[in-house]
């Protein structure tokens, strides 16, 4: 005699196929690995800068039951500033090499087939090479609800609470929207962005079909790190801030494997240094500036 009721619905069969699943069936792993380069572009008041960019990103999410989801998510990016020229911002020589990473772990509760709760607890680390390690950690959180009104649009409200370098406690409302327009246009928010940085986007995508999709995004990036504890400006603060407009071309080979290309523009930037204490020492803009990469994404 068969375990499963002969009456169960088809909802009933996914949630029975579920509970069967074993516990390493249960996990889904996403891999990206990128590289892109910022090209040099002109400090206010003199010097010029480039970047060079890699990055490493992880989720490992687990489906606990039918209602509870947890993602576990890792990112890590190294930077390498190259500044030239002896007047103004670059002249400083601020900084050279840093790395940011951000780690958290995303817990979602199905309330019902329409509402849905998460919370995600973070935290993350900044640091120029040198940089004394423990003054380079800051802790937030997210929580929010989401609605989902069927199949093909989610959206939802929440808010965010954290810590900044040598700054008072933040905080700030999120929105997010996931809207298959058609079959084949796509609006997201608030999710991973060409670059694959930290802060929201937006991205609106095509699916071409035979495995290809383009994307456009915008987006908003910040980066607050701690300066090395020997260099010019011990245990200070450095900060880039930009906003990316970027295209993407995107290849999925089979269900493992997708490859990526993408390039755009960095609108509206700026550098500030700070000391040990967070006073600025000095703030200048720079240029918009073009950006290249390439991004390679394995799911196991």
């Amino acid at each position: 005699m068969s375990s499963l009721p002969s009456q169960a619905q088809p909802e009933s069969f996914e949630r029975y196929q579920e509970q069967k699943k074993s516990f390493f069936q249960r996990w889904a792993i996403r891999l990206n690995g990128n590289a892109d380069h910022m090209f040099n572009t002109d400090i206010d008041r003199g010097g010029k800068f480039n970047i060079t960019r890699l990055g490493l990103n992880h989720d490992a999410t687990f489906t606990a039951t039918d209602k509870l989801e947890v993602v576990f998510g890792a990112s890590f990016n190294y930077y390498n500033f190259d500044f030239s020229g002896s007047q103004g911002f670059a002249g400083l020589r601020p900084w050279r090499n840093v790395s940011v990473s951000n780690n958290n772990m995303r817990v979602k509760y199905a309330v019902n087939k329409n509402w849905g709760v998460f919370v995600m607890p973070m935290i993350s680390y900044g640091a120029e090479s040198g940089a004394p390690f423990w003054d380079s950690f800051t802790i937030g959180a997210m929580a929010g609800a989401s609605y989902t009104t069927g199949p093909n649009l989610t959206v939802g409200i929440g808010g965010f609470v954290g810590s900044r370098l040598e700054q008072s406690v933040i905080g700030y409302p999120i929105g997010f929207i996931d809207w298959k327009i058609t079959q084949s246009f796509r609006l997201t928010a608030l999710a991973s962005g060409a670059r694959n940085d930290f802060g929201p986007k937006a991205e609106l995508s095509y699916d071409l079909g035979r495995g290809f999709k383009v994307a456009s995004s915008v987006g908003y990036e910040l980066r607050r790190f701690r300066l090395e504890k020997k260099g010019n400006f011990e245990r200070g603060i450095g900060e880039f801030q930009t906003l990316p407009l970027a295209g993407k071309i995107s290849y999925t080979v089979n269900k493992h494997l997708t490859l990526n290309t993408y390039g755009g523009w960095l609108f509206d930037g700026s550098l500030e240094l700070e000391d040990s204490s967070g006073d600025r020492i000095q703030k200048e803009d720079f240029d918009s500036a073009p950006f290249l990469g390439a991004s390679i994404t394995i799911n196991l």
